[in-house]
Formats: structure tokens, C-alpha cells, sequence
């Protein structure tokens, strides 16, 4: 049922996007992309570190796995083809955008700067399409985050890695599925979304940073390439420092919300094994 949805929803996404893309290069102002009007250096590269956030949900194909017919061979490929599918569609929109809206404009229309860019070539009503888009892609990432996650906690639960409680079904659904929509409807209602969002955003990279630790000691097993792994290392380091800094900048009590999120998962995985008498075993 998730891979149908998904599969309508993207083409839906895809459609609206390759179509405004393509109409509103014919529109087209070079002079917008020129140095003078150009935003400083230390901008642009502050936004092409930012754009690694972009890419943070290729992830979620890993959690997938179990789901392939041939994972040894389909995982790489679907991993690599759709990250440059993307990658061609991200630059190319950028392009169409920034040479149809001048800087001002994109940030003043920072949340909507697609639908912005659309406005003066389709009218109101593609300015309203792209909206539309905007949400099912949403619900796109939302309907795959689910699925992954779902499949995480339930293998976690049955390696005795998480409580018996997240192995259990209720009405076709995992209990632990009902327990988290009713912590996020908490978070949107009484916090910030900018907060909420440049936490999480900082906290995977944490826990990307040290995956890929853990990766360069197993890898002798691995036998991955020592210098990919370094680099990643060391490019996710520079984005948290520069993730970090910006929100400090802009979002109010940033560190503070982030420690006491560490703190208190610490605190709720010490107690949950205190309580289950869970042993985190070795296994492959």
C-alpha cells in the first residue's frame, strides 16, 4: 500500500515540477545570475552546506532492505541513480528560479519561492498547483519516514533493542506508530517548527557522524574505502559546525533544547534497560 501511494505521489510531484521547470525556462532573466547581483560568497557557501539537508532523506532506502528481492545489487543502484536524478533536478530548478526572481524576492518568498517563481508565467492558479505539490511531497517524505521507521523499531523490538510494546499491532498500525503522531501533534502545536527542525537536523547529523565512526572500525569487514569514509567524517563535522552556528544566530535557546534532548534520551535508554533487563548484544 506504501510503495502504490508512493509511486502515485511522486509522479504527481514530478510532473508539476519537470513542467514548471521547463515552461519557465523559456522566461528566463540571465542578468539575475550576474556577480553584481549576486549574494555575497560567504552566502552562497553557507546555502550549498545547508543543501546537504537536502539529501539527508536517501537514508530512508536503506531501511528498505529487508522489502528487495536482490538488495546486493538493487540497493546500490537505487541508491546512486536516484540521488543524481535529484541532484539534476535540484540544480536545474535553482537555476530556473534565481533567473526569474531576484535575490530579494527568493528571500522574501523563502517558503514558497517555487510557487513565486511560477506566478508570473502560469498566474494565480499554478502558484496554487505548486502549493498543492509542495504538500504531497510532504506527505511523500512523511509516508516514507513511517514505513522505514516502522521497519526499524519492529526489528529493534525483536532483538530485544526496544520494549516488547513496539513489536505489538493495533488496528493494522504499530503501537509505537500512535505514540509518536501523538508526541509530534504536541511538538507542532506548542513549539517552534524552526527549532524542532534545526535540532533534528543537527541530531542526525550526530548520529550519521557516528555511524560512520563506527563504520571506519569495521572496516576490515566492510572493506569500504578508508577515504570516503573519512571525508564523510570530516564534511559532516564542518556541517555541524556550520548548521550549529547558523541556528545559534537565528534561533533562540538552539544548544539548550539540544542538550536537554541528549540528556533525556540518554536517561530514557538507561532506564528502559534498567527496567527490561535488556542485554544490547553483538550480532551481525
Amino acid at each position: 500500500m506504501i510503495a502504490k501511494s508512493e509511486n502515485i505521489i511522486v509522479i504527481f510531484k514530478l510532473v508539476v515540477i519537470v513542467i514548471f521547470a521547463i515552461v519557465i525556462s523559456f522566461f528566463i532573466n540571465p542578468e539575475l545570475l550576474s556577480f553584481s547581483v549576486s549574494s555575497h560568497i560567504t552566502n552562497v557557501l553557507w546555502a550549498v552546506w545547508l543543501t546537504f539537508f537536502a539529501y539527508e532523506w536517501f537514508r530512508v532506502i536503506t531501511n528498505t532492505v529487508e522489502d528487495m528481492k536482490d538488495p546486493s545489487s538493487l540497493m546500490l543502484k537505487s541508491m546512486f541513480v536516484s540521488i543524481l536524478l535529484v541532484m539534476l533536478l535540484y540544480i536545474f530548478i535553482s537555476f530556473v528560479v534565481f533567473w526569474n526572481l531576484s535575490i530579494d524576492e527568493i528571500i522574501n518568498a523563502q517558503d514558497y519561492a517555487l510557487a513565486e517563481a511560477a506566478k508570473p508565467v502560469f498566474w494565480q492558479i499554478w502558484f496554487i498547483v505548486m502549493s498543492i505539490a509542495a504538500l504531497v511531497s510532504t506527505s511523500s517524505s512523511i509516508n516514507a519516514n513511517l514505513y522505514s521507521i516502522a521497519n526499524t523499531s519492529y526489528d529493534m523490538a525483536k532483538n530485544w533493542e526496544l520494549p516488547k510494546v513496539f513489536q505489538r499491532w493495533v488496528y493494522d498500525s504499530n503501537e509505537w506508530l500512535i505514540i509518536s503522531v501523538i508526541l509530534i501533534w504536541i511538538m507542532i502545536v506548542f513549539f517552534d517548527l524552526s527549532l524542532i527542525a534545526s535540532v533534528w537536523a543537527v541530531s542526525m547529523l550526530f548520529i550519521h557522524l557516528i555511524i560512520h565512526i563506527w563504520h571506519f572500525r569495521l572496516i576490515k569487514t566492510t572493506k569500504a574505502s578508508k577515504f570516503l569514509i573519512i571525508s564523510a567524517i570530516l564534511a559532516i563535522i564542518w556541517t555541524i559546525i556550520l548548521a550549529s552556528n547558523y541556528s545559534i544566530d537565528h534561533i533562540k535557546w538552539f544548544w539548550e533544547i539540544l542538550l536537554w534532548l541528549i540528556v533525556v534520551s540518554f536517561l530514557i535508554e538507561f532506564s528502559l534497560k534498567k527496567i527490561s533487563w535488556r542485554v544490547i548484544k553483538k550480532h551481525t
